[in-house]
Parts: C-alpha cells; sequence; structure tokens
C-alpha cells in the first residue's frame, strides 16, 4: 500500500494526474459503452430507461411465442405472461404448482 503521509509533494501531484486521467479513461469508455447499448436499444425499438426498467424488473418478460405455438396457460396473477406448455417450466408455473395448483386450472 502507498503511504501519502511520507510521499513528497511533487510524487504526490504526480500520482493525482495520474489517478484524473485514469479516472477521466474509465469514465469515457462507459460513455461508450452507454451510447452503443442506446443504439442497441433504439434499433429494437426501445428507449435506454425501458430497456433498464425490463432488465430491472422482478418480473418475467411476458412470453412471445417465435414458432407461432399458441399460448396454452397464462398467470392468473399477471395476463401478461404466458407459456406454451413446451420447454422449461416458467418461475410463475412452478411457483403456482408448488403451492398446489394444477396446469388445467392455468389452461386457456
Amino acid at each position: 500500500m502507498i503511504d501519502l503521509e511520507t510521499m513528497p509533494l511533487p510524487e504526490l501531484r504526480t500520482l493525482r494526474a495520474q489517478i484524473e486521467a485514469e479516472i477521466r479513461r474509465r469514465g469515457s469508455a462507459t460513455q461508450r459503452l452507454i451510447k452503443r447499448v442506446q443504439k442497441l436499444a433504439a434499433d429494437q425499438g426501445l428507449s435506454l430507461n425501458e430497456l433498464l426498467t425490463v432488465a430491472g424488473s422482478s418480473d418475467e418478460i411476458p412470453t412471445v411465442s417465435r414458432s407461432g405455438t399458441a399460448i396454452k396457460y397464462r398467470n392468473p396473477v399477471n395476463p401478461a405472461q404466458g407459456w406454451t406448455g413446451h420447454g422449461r417450466k416458467p418461475g410463475w408455473v412452478i411457483d403456482y404448482l408448488a403451492n398446489g395448483g394444477t396446469l388445467d386450472k392455468l389452461a386457456v
């Protein structure tokens, strides 16, 4: 660890300049990354805030069927969430079944 108390003043100034340059460098890299993510979001028709809201949400993103398979089951708490019955069960289905529910009651 650097002992700043015993370091001569010219060395402290040099160190400060190096630290400030590194902070600026990292800040500009962060800004470039933010701009890249904003562009990617815009290409998908989303703002960065919308993207962050979805990413930070504890709710699952509504299921969109890529193959055109119809939704067979709906979340009774959040009807925007659906499941085709194929693939891994979503968390809301697992929770519903763990609380004594049946798939028949979720059927559309």
